[in-house]
Formats: C-alpha cells, structure tokens, sequence
C-alpha cells in the first residue's frame, strides 16, 4: 500500500509540475504574441505617421518622411537680379536627407516639385518661406519682384501667386533681362 500511495504522490507532483510547466509555456507564448502585435503597432504607426516633428511647419507644410504621388506637379523658377540670371539652389526644403517639405527641389534647375498628401493649392510665397527656412542664397526680399508667369505680366504679389503645374514663372529684380522666357521644358515624366 505505501507502494502505491509513493506512486499517487509521485504522479501527482508530476501532474503538477506538469501543469506548472503547461502554464509557463502558455504565458511565454502569450508574451511572444502581445510584443509581435506591440512591434506591429509601433512600426505601422511609423508608416503612417510620416512627418518628422523635429522640423517646424512652415506656413502649415510639413516636413515628410516620404514623398508623396497624390498631389505631385511641378513648376519652374527663374529669377533675374538687374538683369542677370540667379540660381536656385538644390535642396530647398529637404532637411539632412531626413524629410522634405511639400515644396521642395532636387537640383539646382530651378524646378520646384510640389508633393503634397492632398491636392490643394500653393503659392511662390509658401516655396519662399519654405527656401527662407531651409536654404541659402535666397533673392532680395526686402522688395517685391515683377512677375511674369508663362510670359505674361501679372500683377500678384509672392503670396497670391499660386504654383500651377508646368508653369514658367520668372521673378524680376531691378533691370529686367534682355528677354523673359515664356516657357521650359521640362524632363520627360514630370
């Protein structure tokens, strides 16, 4: 009889260490999947959340993580100081390759790429706002220049001059250049 109480008592704690083992597994498997849904969360919320706060909004444009198609022009830049041509720069509103502004450039072309998350509209002003707080060599702006977009005079200021698709806009300061280009050509897909 002590025989087979030893062997109860026996199984019995090996039913319970059993069950104890059963638990512990149960709770490693459950915390694997709470810290894989966790990692879910938090990466997705990355991906959706795409503007970098250590960077101002700049006349309410965000500087994004990643470029946008929705609403994705461009339009052409050329400015002229007493006559003779000033560039402008590559990397206006794209920060330590990090994000970029919805008004930003590429190259040093003079072609401003306008991508935003929704369609809407912007202005010369926005873009000069936007070069004034990331780039350098911004033109005068002291004084308003004369504006001629696809060759034709206009009488808008910076602000209310929007950014349309393919538009030649051509700023003047001071003495105008001997001829103010009404049009550019602009690579193939933009």
């Amino acid at each position: 009889m002590a025989k087979k109480t030893r062997k109860e008592a026996d199984k019995k704690q090996h039913d319970e260490v059993s069950g104890d083992s059963k638990r512990k597994n149960k709770f490693i498997v459950i915390g694997v999947i709470v810290a894989v849904v966790a990692a879910i969360a938090f990466y997705g919320y990355r991906l959706d959340n795409t503007v970098d706060s250590s960077f101002a909004s700049i006349e309410g444009i965000t500087c994004e993580t990643k470029e946008y198609s929705i609403f994705h022009v461009h339009a052409h830049l050329d400015i002229f100081v007493d006559g003779h041509p000033l560039s402008v720069p590559a990397g206006i509103g794209i920060e330590d390759n990090k994000c970029l502004y919805w008004l930003h450039t590429h190259k040093p072309d003079g072609i401003i790429h306008i991508e935003s998350p929704q369609t809407r509209n912007f202005t010369l002003g926005q873009f000069f706002a936007v070069w004034k707080s990331t780039g350098g060599g911004v033109p005068p702006t002291n004084e308003e220049p004369i504006i001629h977009v696809n060759g034709d005079l206009v009488t808008t200021k910076l602000n209310e001059t929007p950014l349309n698709a393919h538009d030649e806009i051509v700023l003047v300061y001071g003495n105008p250049p001997p001829n103010i280009p009404t049009f550019y050509q602009f690579p193939e897909g933009l």
